[in-house]
């Protein structure tokens, strides 16, 4: 089989994307990619003949970086759910000047904001872009705004619902 760029480079997403979803960091991604790219710059051989499919590839390399057990993302999910309730809740008290549960919109407010820095934060990193070792340039497009989707998605929903409560009115 020939080996194009445009095999190359769909091997390369495909591969970082797997890496990234085994919790590989994004250094090491760049370490291994470059290993595979520079392997078949130099044999021309395919990269799927040479190493399998990005996704056991990937796999493969688990000994070396094993994802975090399963309770960590429930833990991590748990909490972006709750510290988006909890901003929401606050906003609404806060924006129709009413206590919820007997308490200030901004306590609310402040605590949601608080339980979400662990999951923001566990998105940020995985977020972050992956460079080629060799030339410091990103190896795929990597969205920069993803943590701060995590912070207009609760701010999305009280605004439609503050809206939604003001056209009521």
């Amino acid at each position: 089989m020939t080996t194009t760029p445009d095999t190359i480079t769909a091997y390369r997403e495909s591969l970082v994307l797997h890496l990234r979803l085994q919790e590989v960091p994004p250094d090491r991604i760049g370490e291994i990619v470059a290993e595979v790219e520079s392997h078949v710059a130099d044999t021309g051989e395919d990269p799927t003949e040479a190493f399998g499919t990005p996704r056991d590839y990937a796999a493969g390399l688990t000994d070396e970086h094993r994802k975090p057990p399963w309770w960590w993302t429930t833990t991590t999910l748990v909490l972006a759910a709750a510290a988006g309730w909890l901003i929401g809740q606050g906003a609404f008290a806060l924006l129709l000047d009413e206590p919820y549960l007997g308490r200030s919109g901004w306590l609310w407010l402040a605590t949601g904001l608080v339980l979400g820095v662990p999951p923001a934060w566990m998105v940020g990193r995985r977020a972050r872009q992956v460079l080629d070792p060799r030339t410091g340039q990103p190896l795929v497009a990597t969205p920069r705004w993803a943590p701060l989707v995590f912070f207009a998605i609760p701010f999305a929903i009280v605004l439609v619902g503050w809206v939604a409560i003001e056209l009521a009115n």
